[in-house]
């Protein structure tokens, strides 16, 4: 089973879960749990190869496979699911696998296209580099994750998520990022609720390209550009994250009545 936080196990629900960025874990989420409110039930989770074990043919399957038991594993017929950059694609194609356990969508700092940030060949080759020289191969994703206002503090964070992973294992994911499908086609049938968030300053997924095609697919969409935040708007800007998450499982809720 994948490894996950759940800081609020008695609460009722809904289950709320959040899919982090490549190549940090479920501490992305840790501020916008701690601020999602009662009766919600927010459940980080490590994926395969980011905080949980990899294992098997490199393939983001394994990781949606592991959600849905995770689901299983807490007793959630259904989920608010949002992911973060990977954890976003993670999440569009859960709610295409099985669309019936995902109650609403959140994609955040994402895309659901084949290409940047995610070039296939240019993983394959970080993959390769970090089997050869370790982890700080990826430390520049502290920088290229923070937008301008984010200060050391955050900075530091990031950095520690990344030094505390296998350097393997992040290759693997890479393997498994180089593979993933177009999920387009997945988010435009979803039946549920989307809510898309990003960074008025993500350099990976700029908003005015990534949030206009999504926004294509999905035009009934919520849309939220986080001020001043950079590509972890989850770390960056918490608490507004944390409000329109809110905001989307109540919209849920309410067409369950």
């Amino acid at each position: 089973m994948l490894n996950h936080a759940d800081p609020f196990p008695d609460r009722p629900g809904p289950v709320v879960v959040l899919l982090p960025a490549f190549p940090l874990d479920h501490r992305l989420w840790d501020d916008v749990a701690a601020l999602l409110p009662a009766p919600l039930r927010p459940v980080a989770v490590d994926l395969p190869g980011l905080g949980s074990t990899a294992a098997g043919e490199p393939s983001l399957q394994v990781a949606v496979d592991g959600v849905v038991e995770l689901l299983d594993h807490l007793g959630a017929a259904r989920a608010v699911v949002a992911g973060l950059s990977t954890g976003g694609y993670v999440a569009a194609l859960l709610a295409g696998h099985a669309p019936d356990r995902v109650a609403a969508l959140a994609l955040c700092d994402t895309t659901t296209e084949v290409g940047p940030p995610d070039v296939p060949a240019d993983r394959l080759a970080v993959a390769a580099d970090l089997e050869q020289h370790g982890i700080e191969v990826v430390l520049d994703s502290v920088a290229e994750g923070l937008g301008p206002h984010a200060g050391p503090e955050l900075a530091g964070r990031v950095e520690t998520m990344i030094r505390s992973q296998d350097p393997d294992d992040v290759a693997w994911v890479c393997r498994a990022l180089a593979a993933r499908p177009d999920t387009s086609q997945a988010v435009r049938d979803f039946p549920g609720p989307v809510l898309l968030v990003f960074g008025e300053h993500d350099a990976p997924t700029p908003p005015a390209q990534r949030l206009a095609g999504l926004q294509e697919l999905r035009p009934d969409a919520v849309a939220l550009v986080v001020p001043g935040s950079g590509h972890l708007t989850a770390l960056e800007s918490p608490a507004a994250v944390a409000e329109a998450l809110t905001t989307l499982a109540s919209q849920e809720q309410e067409q369950d009545v």
